[in-house]
């Protein structure tokens, strides 16, 4: 038999062992969705297009991370009926398919998997006059799935998805075996471009940056919490009018100042808590340097009606050489009413009192208060 013949015959056999295979169809890079969660947790979202022959398909998907959860894997593909799914040592997932006519058609799989997560930091330029500043938010993103994300649609989320309380136990053991998604509002972030994630890398993605924000510079002495220390802050509140609006997560936050000959000094840094919007928020920028605390307990009585009164006296330091407006706040529990106070104007709130007092150049001021509590 001739060379030629024998060539013309394998590809005969092939083709008749083809015909009784099923077919297996590579779905074609489309589109990947990605969302981070905060609790190691994260949803992957796979959109491709493939094709179907009449009768018995098999489609393969992957390979896929490691830490995928297998009994959260869902795939849909309209006009074909999903018979059964096999996840290989080699991490591809595969389904066995029938499919009624001969198409192309779009294959969506969603599941859940571990291996990423996110963090937000944040950036604070106060203006040279103390009244307005910018505020930049990054978010770093470290990828410890095994698999490189190329060109996917990212969204970071703080809200962490419904779960059992069986369920909560095993995220916080490390061991996930599957979870169901809450539908409630969720503060997230989206960048409107597809990011790369390379297995092992940490990437900073800019979330968001608000300019000319109006801020309030406050010195604040709270003896109970931070003793003899007045604290220097900023204020601002998150509203859509003043530049923000959105819901802030928890972070970090640097602030830094123009200095002189346009020299950007950093003059401090912060926690800055959970804020949604329409919510006021201070930024600690240090200890006050010409002012200074002292909180003295004059008196203590323990009543007969099992009540106690108690009084102290507030002492404020201004060694600048211009008056200091301090605001003041003195901490209560229970049940309880000022019998006393000097100054006699303060703000009350459930738990505390403000005193906001002016401390002349140079001199000091006293607060003086009697307490009734239970």
């Amino acid at each position: 038999m001739s060379r030629k013949i024998k060539i013309i015959s394998l590809l005969a056999e092939v083709g008749i062992l083809w015909l009784y295979l099923p077919l297996l169809v590579m779905a074609q890079p489309s589109i990947t969705r990605l969302t981070i969660f905060p609790n190691n947790l994260n949803l992957v979202e796979k959109v491709r297009r493939i094709k179907l022959k009449v009768g018995i398909n098999e489609i393969t998907l992957g390979p896929v991370e490691k830490g995928v959860i297998l009994d959260s894997i869902y795939p849909q593909a309209e006009g074909c009926e999903f018979l059964e799914q096999e996840y290989s040592s080699n991490s591809l997932l595969s389904w066995k398919v029938r499919s009624e006519k001969e198409e192309e058609t779009t294959l969506r799989v969603v599941y859940l998997t571990t291996g990423l997560t996110w963090k937000v930091s944040y950036q604070v330029a106060v203006g040279k006059e103390d009244r307005f500043m910018n505020l930049s938010a990054w978010a770093t993103v470290e990828n410890k799935s095994g698999m490189d994300f190329s060109q996917v649609y990212l969204t970071l989320t703080k809200q962490l998805p419904r779960q059992t309380k069986q369920e909560e136990e095993e995220v916080s053991r490390g061991n996930l075996s599957e979870s169901y998604l809450s539908d409630s509002k969720n503060f997230s972030y989206s960048p409107r471009y597809p990011i790369t994630l390379r297995s092992g890398e940490k990437k900073r993605i800019p979330l968001f940056t608000s300019s000319h924000i109006p801020i309030k510079k406050v010195y604040l002495f709270d003896g109970a919490k931070y003793g003899e220390e007045v604290r220097e802050e900023i204020l601002l509140k998150n509203s859509l009018d003043l530049g923000l609006g959105m819901p802030l997560p928890q972070g970090p936050v640097y602030v830094y100042k123009m200095g002189l000959a346009d020299r950007i000094n950093f003059i401090g840094q912060d926690i800055l808590p959970e804020t949604p919007p329409e919510k006021e928020v201070r930024i600690f920028l240090g200890e006050a340097k010409d002012l200074e605390g002292e909180r003295i307990q004059t008196s203590y009585q323990q009543l007969p009606s099992s009540e106690k009164e108690f009084s102290y006296k507030l002492i404020l330091y201004n060694s600048a050489d211009l008056p200091m407006t301090v605001e003041v706040v003195e901490h209560f529990y229970g049940e309880w009413t000022i019998l006393e106070s000097k100054p006699e104007n303060y703000i009350k709130e459930e738990n505390f009192v403000v005193y906001e007092v002016e401390v002349p150049a140079g001199q000091t001021q006293e607060i003086q208060y009697k307490v009734r509590a239970k």
